[in-house]
This record gives C-alpha cells, sequence and structure tokens, in this order.
C-alpha cells in the first residue's frame, strides 16, 4: 500500500469523525453509505475504505468536502494539487490516535479533539499537524504513548 493510500483512508477518517461532530444525525451507517456510493465493496460483512482505489478515495474526500469539511490543500506551481508529504512523526500521531480511539480512551476522537490535545501538549494553538515542528511531534509521539500504556 502506498503511503499516500494511506493517508487518504486516514484522511477518511478523520472526514468521518468531523461529520460525526458537525452534521446532524450523521452516523457509521451513512459514511458507509458514501464509501459505497464511490465505489467502495463489502469486507468481512461491512463496507470498507480498504477496497477503494485512489481515484475512488479522492472522490470520497471531495464529497465530504462538499458536506463542509474544513480540509486543506497545498497546490504545485502549476496550480494543480500536489500530494501533500505526510511526515512519518503526523503519521505516528494520527495512528497513536487512531489506536487510542479503538481503546476507548478518548472522549472527542475527532480531528479538532486531535489537534486540541497537540495544541493543549505544546501550549500554543494548532490548527494543522503540519504546523508542529519535529521536537514537538516527538513530544506528542512520547504524550501519546505514555497515555496508551496508562
Amino acid at each position: 500500500m502506498t503511503d499516500l493510500i494511506k493517508h487518504y483512508r486516514q484522511l477518511l477518517g478523520i472526514a468521518k469523525g468531523w461529520a460525526t461532530a458537525n452534521l446532524a444525525g450523521w452516523c457509521d451507517d451513512l459514511h458507509r453509505d458514501l464509501l459505497a456510493r464511490h465505489g467502495a465493496v463489502e469486507i468481512d460483512g461491512r463496507v470498507s475504505a480498504s477496497s477503494m482505489n485512489m481515484p475512488q478515495l479522492a472522490s470520497a474526500l471531495d464529497d465530504y468536502e462538499r458536506r463542509g469539511w474544513p480540509r486543506s490543500r497545498t497546490f504545485s506551481a502549476k496550480g494543480k494539487q500536489a500530494p501533500a508529504k505526510v511526515t512519518p512523526q503526523i503519521s505516528q500521531i494520527v495512528k497513536l490516535w487512531g489506536n487510542l480511539d479503538k481503546a476507548g480512551k478518548l472522549k472527542n476522537p475527532s480531528r479538532a479533539g486531535m489537534l486540541g490535545f497537540c495544541g493543549h501538549h505544546v501550549k500554543r494553538e494548532i490548527t494543522k499537524l503540519d504546523d508542529l515542528t519535529t521536537g514537538e511531534c516527538q513530544s506528542i509521539i512520547e504524550a501519546l504513548k505514555a497515555w496508551s500504556r496508562r
């Protein structure tokens, strides 16, 4: 699996969390319906983003954007969208945050909750994970690891 496909799947999870928190009545069933409309198929009894290819994932993310998800993008010099490079530290933060959610340790598993945690930890407002320095990322990773061990 390419890093970009993995990143897009993580973004889908973040978008789903945003939708659950911000769109009235949004639930897992609606998320799975959205995925199915963009080409996801059933795996082990449920519609899964892991069955989607790159254009399908991008299409599903665009659908969330049309619903108001505040996804920020980067652009190349020619004006075409350039895939953002996800640092290993940011990928690790998102992964650890997801693991804490799966373990039931988060009250607010959304992107906003993750950014709030990061901002609280580094004692400044964080609007996107790219705002973090390498040292701040490492500090947050260690805090998330400690939290998951408790």
